[in-house]
């Protein structure tokens, strides 16, 4: 049975790929994050702390890091803790496995945000543009994990997000988007969309997510590649009408606020043949089914 870690387990994603790979029957499971729990196979780290990455073992044949700040405008306000979290951890990480005898295989993941927007589904190889210091971030990222495979041969493989919703666990119904439309709507509130949400997403389901996650990571073919992660493509404005349309409430168009539009990143949704490729016949779950 293979030996897994996974760094930032209390994340949302993070939690949610621990469960997956549970149910899929992985037992040998060690779990880092940065807050206090009494968690059996959990050990506390800090990322931006050489030292403290060196408790990871490393002797697992697979590390799924999911740790990191997220956010868009936040990162212009907090860019040195980005930067120590996002990108001097995976650097932390790299340089300790590098020194050692082993060679898992690190799962990234990585978003949306690295490319220019266009209305058409985007390949890996499309145009890069990075307006916000996450995204930077995850670019760099990439880098790193391309430059430290090949010096050094520690083998990796990237996964672009796009929008998740969905849960599987107790808690908010949903991340992101989506949980920000059903919170509004299940206030009686007018869900409020910037320049009336015509901006195309790719939505997947945290259960889409974590299957093709886990599923191609483990594919010997994945060592070094990039993927877009796959799921249905919709308006912001089509998704918050089917969410106030629930609740009966309505959608509103409001202005940019200057700040925002410039790191708006427009159409940004996925061409997802590269995955699918792997997974063969896959069928994502249904966001009008999900919603209803």
């Amino acid at each position: 049975m293979k030996k897994i870690a996974v760094i930032g387990s209390k994340g949302f994603i993070g939690k949610h790929i621990v469960w997956y790979l549970q149910q899929q029957g992985y037992r040998n499971i060690s779990c880092y994050d940065c807050i206090e729990t009494e968690e059996a196979n959990y050990t506390k780290i800090d990322m931006t702390d050489p030292e403290s990455v060196k408790q990871i073992q490393l002797e697992v044949d697979y590390i799924f890091l999911f740790a990191g700040l997220t956010g868009t405008y936040a990162g212009f306000e907090k860019s040195d803790a980005y930067l120590d979290i996002n990108e001097r951890g995976l650097l932390y990480l790299l340089d300790y496995i590098r020194k050692s005898v082993h060679r898992p295989k690190i799962i990234f993941p990585s978003t949306r945000l690295v490319y220019k927007g266009v209305d058409k589904p985007l390949k890996e190889e499309d145009e890069k543009e990075t307006k916000t210091v996450y995204a930077v971030n995850k670019l760099a990222c990439e880098g790193y994990l391309y430059a430290y495979r090949q010096s050094f041969g520690i083998p990796y493989t990237v996964f672009r997000i796009c929008l998740p919703y969905g849960n599987l666990l107790e808690g908010d119904y949903s991340f992101g988007t989506i949980g920000f439309f059903r919170k509004m709507a299940s206030q009686s509130k007018d869900i409020t969309l910037y320049g009336g949400g015509t901006m195309k997403r790719t939505f997947t389901h945290i259960a889409d997510i974590c299957e093709q996650i886990v599923g191609v990571s483990m594919m010997e073919q994945s060592d070094g590649e990039i993927y877009n992660v796959g799921g249905e493509t919709y308006s912001l404005r089509e998704v918050a009408e089917m969410v106030a349309k629930l609740f009966g409430t309505n959608v509103v168009s409001t202005p940019w606020p200057e700040k925002d539009l410039h790191i708006e990143s427009g159409d940004t949704y996925f061409d997802d043949t590269k995955i699918r490729q792997l997974l063969g016949g896959y069928q994502y779950h249904s966001l009008k089914e999900m919603i209803k």
